[in-house]
């Protein structure tokens, strides 16, 4: 038995750097970088509005409540031509463009319409310059370093990559590992035990730990402590195209597993 760090110290002595790979955004959670992210844009790209309401012109409502003429309606996507002027107001959408001239939006809730004026907004309150405006760059700007190689990625990750006009990244591929266990007094399919005999739980939770670390598991199953189990097991790891196999089995044996693993990247866990 060596202890867990020596078990680490020992894996990461025989692991290899990992070539990186080029995968679309929409494949990548999961996966580490394998460079830095620097933002090369704006964002938010333009300024605008994180309200529904009217942007108007915040000395126009010094001394609210006033009414205002509605020189428009602004859509979230559009483009607004109209320079907003003195004593007017524009209807905006949440995310829409804040138009030429507006320096501040006013919440629907503390304004009304009138149906018989239609064209006039009655502003209850008073709001500051810059009042629920996302300013160009508010989140981000040009040179910002945003992620770091080694970062894993994360839904979050994936909706900044995107929001940066991303569609491919750089990243390291999982790595491939098999996972094996061998022993005649093992049994996996659920038949009855027979004298001396064990279910085979190591290696389902041997898998599952190395899927949560993120890395892809290959089922190997089970080998019996024969010749021809054990010629069946290295053509399964042939097959597997694995960049690791770790073996169950119940002995370890130090001296063997540092001769075999520079050569075969083996790890044997002892179950005992």
């Amino acid at each position: 038995m060596i202890s867990l760090e020596e078990a680490r110290e020992f894996v990461l002595s025989v692991a290899s750097r990992r070539e990186p790979t080029i995968v679309p955004v929409a494949e990548a959670l999961g996966l580490v970088l394998a460079s830095d992210i620097v933002s090369g844009v704006s964002i938010p790209p333009f300024a605008n509005t994180a309200m529904d309401g009217f942007a108007v012109r915040a000395s126009d409502v010094v001394d609210a409540p006033v009414s205002l003429h509605i020189a428009g309606t602004i859509a979230a996507g559009q483009a607004p031509s109209h320079v907003l002027q003195p004593g007017e107001a524009m209807r905006i959408m949440t995310g829409a463009v804040v138009p030429e001239g507006a320096d501040a939006i006013v919440m629907v809730e503390l304004t009304s319409v009138d149906d018989d004026k239609a064209d006039t907004v009655l502003v209850s309150a008073p709001v500051p310059v810059g009042n629920h405006i996302r300013g160009i760059g508010d989140d981000v700007t040009p040179g910002d370093l945003l992620f770091s190689a080694g970062d894993v990625l994360g839904a979050g990750h994936l909706g900044v990559l995107c929001s940066l006009g991303l569609t491919e990244v750089s990243v390291f591929r999982r790595l491939r590992i098999g996972v094996i266990s061998t022993g005649d007094e093992l049994v996996d399919d659920g038949s009855p035990l027979g004298a001396g005999q064990i279910r085979d739980s190591n290696r389902r939770t041997v898998l599952s730990l190395v899927t949560s670390a993120g890395a892809d598991a290959v089922d190997l199953g089970l080998v019996r402590d024969d010749h021809r189990s054990r010629h069946a097991r290295r053509s399964g790891f042939v097959r597997c195209g694995h960049d690791n196999r770790w073996r169950i089995n119940g002995r370890l044996r130090l001296r063997k597993i540092r001769a075999e693993a520079p050569r075969r990247y083996a790890l044997d866990a002892d179950r005992d």
